[in-house]
């Protein structure tokens, strides 16, 4: 029964300890993104935009949960069979807006390092495609990814760099291939307030 009593309030402690040490903040940057296996040439820079708070466990370890609007874009040049059949064919780019949901473990190897790992959930919000068709429904609606990667802080200010693996086929076509994101993001965050 102590034992009980004294996981409790070693519980509560670390609780209390934890919101004395949060971090309010935003962040914003570019994507550089590509989804295996979708008939795209090449990626085009994006953007994602965000609010995250990071709640410090102990001097080394905290836990970042974080909510983005990323957008992944990816440009298609029709092939030169296609263009003598039809001659006004032209590049064609894929837009998909998602609201991300990652939550990432920090470990931080010194004052200024920060290694981040961990889940993410996104909800497709829209997709569209520029040209004469849309892309509706050649998406599924989310996504599970894995994020990796690291940020160097000053005062408040850090500039960081991650890569985000999708887990699972987003493709809603009901054909056989599997499409996956990889995506490459660079950017800054700043904390705002703590409390």
């Amino acid at each position: 029964m102590k034992n009980c009593f004294f996981l409790i309030g070693l519980f509560i402690a670390n609780l209390s300890f934890a919101q004395e040490h949060i971090n309010l903040g935003i962040k914003f940057g570019q994507n550089f993104s590509k989804v295996d296996n979708v008939a795209a040439d090449r990626t085009q820079a994006s953007f994602h935009i965000g609010a995250q708070a990071s709640i410090r466990l102990t001097n080394f370890i905290s836990l970042t949960p974080e909510v983005i609007l990323s957008q992944t874009k990816l440009e298609a040049d029709p092939s030169l069979m296609d263009v003598i059949g039809n001659n006004n064919l032209q590049p064609e780019t894929y837009h998909l807006n998602y609201l991300s949901f990652p939550v990432l473990a920090q470990f931080k190897p010194s004052n200024k390092f920060i290694i981040e790992l961990g889940p993410q959930y996104s909800v497709l919000m829209n997709q569209s495609k520029d040209g004469k068709e849309l892309a509706n429904m050649a998406f599924k609606s989310g996504e599970f990814a894995f994020v990796g990667g690291a940020k160097i802080q000053f005062s408040g200010i850090a500039a960081y760099g991650r890569y985000v693996a999708g887990m699972q086929d987003i493709n809603a076509l009901q054909d056989q291939q599997h499409w996956k994101t990889r995506q490459w993001q660079l950017g800054i965050s700043l904390n705002l307030f703590g409390f």
